[in-house]
Protein backbone atom coordinates (compact mmCIF):
# COMPACT_ATOMS: atom_id res chain seq x y z
CA UNK A 1 0.00 0.00 0.00
CA UNK A 2 1.12 3.62 -0.81
CA UNK A 3 0.89 6.38 1.90
CA UNK A 4 -1.36 9.13 1.95
CA UNK A 5 1.15 11.10 -0.52
CA UNK A 6 1.38 7.87 -2.25
CA UNK A 7 5.53 8.03 -2.00
CA UNK A 8 5.50 5.76 0.79
CA UNK A 9 8.07 2.73 -0.58
CA UNK A 10 5.90 0.71 2.09
CA UNK A 11 4.27 -2.39 0.62
CA UNK A 12 6.35 -2.59 -2.67
CA UNK A 13 7.52 -5.35 -3.80
CA UNK A 14 11.16 -5.48 -5.26
CA UNK A 15 9.52 -5.24 -8.49
CA UNK A 16 8.13 -2.10 -7.67
CA UNK A 17 4.68 -0.52 -8.48
CA UNK A 18 1.84 -2.34 -9.89
CA UNK A 19 -1.21 -1.71 -11.69
CA UNK A 20 -3.12 -1.88 -8.33
CA UNK A 21 -0.87 0.38 -6.97
CA UNK A 22 -1.20 3.22 -9.61
CA UNK A 23 -5.22 2.44 -9.45
CA UNK A 24 -5.18 3.54 -5.53
CA UNK A 25 -4.13 7.15 -6.56
CA UNK A 26 -6.62 7.37 -9.23
CA UNK A 27 -9.11 5.46 -7.31
CA UNK A 28 -8.52 8.12 -4.29
CA UNK A 29 -8.81 11.26 -6.78
CA UNK A 30 -12.05 9.89 -8.22
CA UNK A 31 -13.54 10.38 -4.78
CA UNK A 32 -12.18 13.38 -3.50
CA UNK A 33 -11.71 15.27 -6.17
CA UNK A 34 -8.08 16.12 -6.05
CA UNK A 35 -6.64 15.52 -9.39
CA UNK A 36 -3.88 17.79 -9.63
CA UNK A 37 -2.71 16.20 -6.43
CA UNK A 38 -2.79 12.78 -7.92
CA UNK A 39 -1.15 14.13 -10.66
CA UNK A 40 1.72 15.66 -8.53
CA UNK A 41 1.87 12.57 -6.81
CA UNK A 42 2.54 10.32 -10.35
CA UNK A 43 4.79 12.93 -11.68
CA UNK A 44 7.02 12.40 -8.61
CA UNK A 45 6.47 8.37 -8.45
CA UNK A 46 7.50 9.14 -12.79
CA UNK A 47 10.93 11.16 -11.46
CA UNK A 48 11.89 7.75 -8.98
CA UNK A 49 13.30 5.07 -10.90
CA UNK A 50 13.60 2.38 -7.99
CA UNK A 51 9.91 2.71 -8.35
CA UNK A 52 9.07 1.34 -11.69
CA UNK A 53 8.54 -2.02 -13.01
CA UNK A 54 7.92 -3.78 -15.95
CA UNK A 55 4.46 -2.65 -16.44
CA UNK A 56 4.95 0.84 -14.49
CA UNK A 57 6.72 2.85 -16.60
CA UNK A 58 8.16 6.36 -16.38
CA UNK A 59 6.39 7.08 -19.51
CA UNK A 60 3.04 5.31 -18.27
CA UNK A 61 3.62 7.09 -15.40
CA UNK A 62 3.40 10.83 -16.93
CA UNK A 63 0.03 9.54 -19.34
CA UNK A 64 -1.64 9.08 -15.85
CA UNK A 65 -0.24 12.18 -14.35
CA UNK A 66 -1.53 14.27 -17.58
CA UNK A 67 -4.71 12.47 -17.67
CA UNK A 68 -5.13 13.71 -14.05
CA UNK A 69 -4.42 17.05 -15.08
CA UNK A 70 -6.93 16.66 -17.77
CA UNK A 71 -9.51 15.76 -15.36
CA UNK A 72 -8.15 18.99 -13.63
CA UNK A 73 -8.75 21.15 -16.88
CA UNK A 74 -5.92 21.93 -16.53
CA UNK A 75 -4.67 21.06 -20.22
CA UNK A 76 -1.55 22.75 -20.57
CA UNK A 77 0.06 20.67 -17.94
CA UNK A 78 -1.55 17.62 -19.51
CA UNK A 79 0.28 18.41 -22.53
CA UNK A 80 4.03 19.10 -20.78
CA UNK A 81 3.12 15.36 -19.31
CA UNK A 82 2.15 13.08 -22.41
CA UNK A 83 5.30 15.19 -24.09
CA UNK A 84 7.37 13.96 -21.49
CA UNK A 85 5.79 10.58 -21.93
CA UNK A 86 6.53 10.82 -25.53
CA UNK A 87 10.16 11.83 -25.15
CA UNK A 88 10.86 9.00 -22.78
CA UNK A 89 9.99 6.32 -24.93
CA UNK A 90 8.91 3.77 -22.29
CA UNK A 91 6.73 1.06 -22.48
CA UNK A 92 2.83 2.65 -22.29
CA UNK A 93 -0.54 0.25 -22.75
CA UNK A 94 -1.18 2.46 -25.97
CA UNK A 95 1.15 5.22 -27.48
CA UNK A 96 1.68 7.91 -25.73
CA UNK A 97 1.20 10.12 -28.96
CA UNK A 98 -2.94 9.40 -28.59
CA UNK A 99 -3.05 10.85 -25.38
CA UNK A 100 -1.02 13.77 -26.52
CA UNK A 101 -3.54 14.64 -29.91
CA UNK A 102 -6.00 14.60 -27.35
CA UNK A 103 -5.11 17.10 -24.85
CA UNK A 104 -4.13 19.60 -28.44
CA UNK A 105 -7.42 18.70 -29.49
CA UNK A 106 -9.22 19.40 -25.89
CA UNK A 107 -7.12 22.70 -25.85
CA UNK A 108 -8.06 23.85 -28.96
CA UNK A 109 -4.47 23.35 -30.71
CA UNK A 110 -6.01 22.08 -33.89
CA UNK A 111 -2.73 22.57 -35.98
CA UNK A 112 -0.64 21.05 -33.84
CA UNK A 113 -3.13 17.64 -33.38
CA UNK A 114 -3.13 17.35 -37.32
CA UNK A 115 0.16 17.59 -37.79
CA UNK A 116 -0.02 14.77 -34.86
CA UNK A 117 -2.10 12.84 -36.26
CA UNK A 118 -0.44 12.39 -39.77
CA UNK A 119 2.76 11.18 -38.18
CA UNK A 120 0.10 8.32 -36.13
CA UNK A 121 -1.21 7.59 -39.48
CA UNK A 122 2.12 7.00 -41.16
CA UNK A 123 3.29 4.65 -38.74
CA UNK A 124 1.16 2.63 -39.23
CA UNK A 125 0.09 0.86 -36.09
CA UNK A 126 -1.54 -2.57 -35.95
CA UNK A 127 -2.45 -1.72 -31.95
CA UNK A 128 -6.37 -1.30 -32.47
CA UNK A 129 -6.22 0.97 -29.32
CA UNK A 130 -3.96 3.88 -30.94
CA UNK A 131 -7.34 4.42 -33.82
CA UNK A 132 -9.43 3.72 -31.28
CA UNK A 133 -8.30 6.31 -28.82
CA UNK A 134 -7.55 8.91 -31.96
CA UNK A 135 -11.12 8.39 -33.16
CA UNK A 136 -13.02 8.89 -29.72
CA UNK A 137 -10.44 12.21 -29.04
CA UNK A 138 -12.02 13.28 -33.07
CA UNK A 139 -15.80 12.16 -32.04
CA UNK A 140 -15.65 14.48 -28.50
CA UNK A 141 -15.26 17.89 -30.20
CA UNK A 142 -17.55 16.75 -33.34
CA UNK A 143 -15.26 15.93 -35.90
CA UNK A 144 -17.60 13.21 -37.19
CA UNK A 145 -15.96 12.65 -40.03
CA UNK A 146 -12.71 12.64 -39.22
CA UNK A 147 -13.87 10.05 -36.17
CA UNK A 148 -15.18 7.67 -38.62
CA UNK A 149 -12.06 7.84 -41.04
CA UNK A 150 -9.99 6.33 -38.16
CA UNK A 151 -12.44 4.19 -36.73
CA UNK A 152 -12.59 2.35 -40.18
CA UNK A 153 -8.85 2.58 -40.89
CA UNK A 154 -8.36 1.19 -37.65
CA UNK A 155 -10.38 -1.75 -38.65
CA UNK A 156 -8.70 -2.79 -41.96
CA UNK A 157 -5.48 -1.99 -41.17
CA UNK A 158 -5.50 -4.08 -37.65
CA UNK A 159 -8.12 -7.05 -39.13
CA UNK A 160 -5.68 -9.61 -39.69
CA UNK A 161 -3.01 -8.67 -36.83
CA UNK A 162 -2.72 -10.94 -33.88
CA UNK A 163 -5.14 -8.86 -32.13
CA UNK A 164 -8.58 -9.51 -29.49
CA UNK A 165 -11.32 -9.77 -31.43
CA UNK A 166 -13.31 -7.77 -29.28
CA UNK A 167 -10.82 -4.48 -30.03
CA UNK A 168 -11.89 -4.96 -33.88
CA UNK A 169 -15.28 -5.25 -32.55
CA UNK A 170 -15.47 -2.40 -30.18
CA UNK A 171 -13.68 -0.29 -33.33
CA UNK A 172 -16.62 -1.24 -35.38
CA UNK A 173 -19.23 -0.46 -32.63
CA UNK A 174 -17.81 2.88 -32.40
CA UNK A 175 -17.73 3.49 -36.43
CA UNK A 176 -21.56 2.75 -36.12
CA UNK A 177 -22.36 4.87 -33.87
CA UNK A 178 -20.55 7.61 -35.86
CA UNK A 179 -22.20 6.53 -38.86
CA UNK A 180 -25.84 6.94 -37.42
CA UNK A 181 -24.99 10.67 -35.88
CA UNK A 182 -23.66 11.83 -39.85
CA UNK A 183 -27.14 9.73 -41.10
CA UNK A 184 -24.81 7.18 -43.11
CA UNK A 185 -26.53 4.12 -44.62
CA UNK A 186 -26.03 0.39 -42.66
CA UNK A 187 -23.59 -1.15 -44.35
CA UNK A 188 -21.85 -4.41 -43.66
CA UNK A 189 -19.40 -3.91 -40.73
CA UNK A 190 -22.70 -1.91 -39.64
CA UNK A 191 -23.89 -4.59 -39.15
CA UNK A 192 -21.05 -6.95 -37.53
CA UNK A 193 -21.27 -4.04 -34.76
CA UNK A 194 -24.78 -4.96 -34.17
CA UNK A 195 -24.09 -8.87 -33.89
CA UNK A 196 -21.18 -7.93 -31.64
CA UNK A 197 -23.41 -4.93 -29.24
CA UNK A 198 -26.67 -7.77 -29.10
CA UNK A 199 -23.75 -10.55 -28.25
CA UNK A 200 -22.71 -8.29 -24.87
CA UNK A 201 -26.25 -6.97 -24.39
CA UNK A 202 -25.57 -3.23 -25.85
Amino acid sequence: MLSDDGLSDDGLSDDGLSDDDVDEIVFKAAGNGDHRGAAATLEALAERSETHSERVTRASLLVDAGSQYGLADDWDEAIRCYRAAVADGGKCPVDPRVWLHDGLLRNGQQDDAAALRAELKASRSVDPGVYEAVAESLESIGLLTDAHAWFTMGYHRCEHATVPDFMLDLLLVGRRRVRVALGYPTDDLDEVAEDYMETVGG
